[in-house]
């Protein structure tokens, strides 16, 4: 599959574990809100239409280059991180990219199915090795930033202030 498939509506069969993470809205109000659910099909070639998917909502809002790239860059991190570590990035996973802006500050957040299960292929979240550095990119890139997890769903996100002239 050359791209993911992007999900507008996403409702599973029957509720089970391919159900849609959730994301909590957190304080902005008002603005425009994209919020968008990815069938990852196990692959990573979701992280190049969500960073397009980014970088569209973004532009559209009026947001700067710079602004731009830093959010492309910041949820490449978090999109990939999401399928290398938890259950969206195996066969049928999921993941929900949430994206809301004001004008001046905007969130960006990235929710995933939650931790992989023990014999499964792929790395954990603190299986340390050569894993950590995206939290500093991400970082570097961010106002702030910050994850939380609940039963079932991960979450990662960012936050951007942009100075208007």
């Amino acid at each position: 599959m050359a791209e993911a498939r992007q999900l507008r509506e996403y409702v599973p069969a029957d509720g089970a574990a391919g159900a849609a993470p959730t994301i909590e809205a957190g304080e902005l109000t008002g603005g425009s809100t994209d919020h968008t659910v990815w069938s990852c099909a196990g692959n990573l070639t979701a992280v190049r239409s969500i960073r397009a998917r980014v970088r569209e909502f973004l532009s559209g809002m009026g947001h700067s280059e710079g602004c731009l790239d830093d959010s492309e860059l910041a949820v490449s991190e978090l999109a990939t991180n999401a399928l290398l570590h938890s259950r969206s990035g195996q066969s049928g996973g999921v993941m929900t990219l949430f994206i809301r802006s004001d004008g001046v500050r905007l969130r960006v957040a990235v929710a995933d199915q939650g931790e992989r299960e023990a014999d499964a292929e792929g790395h954990t979240r603190d299986d340390g090795g050569d894993f950590g550095r995206g939290k500093l990119i991400v970082d570097s890139c961010a106002t702030r930033s910050g994850e939380y997890d609940s039963d079932a769903t991960h979450v990662s996100w960012f936050e951007v202030d942009e100075a208007r002239d």
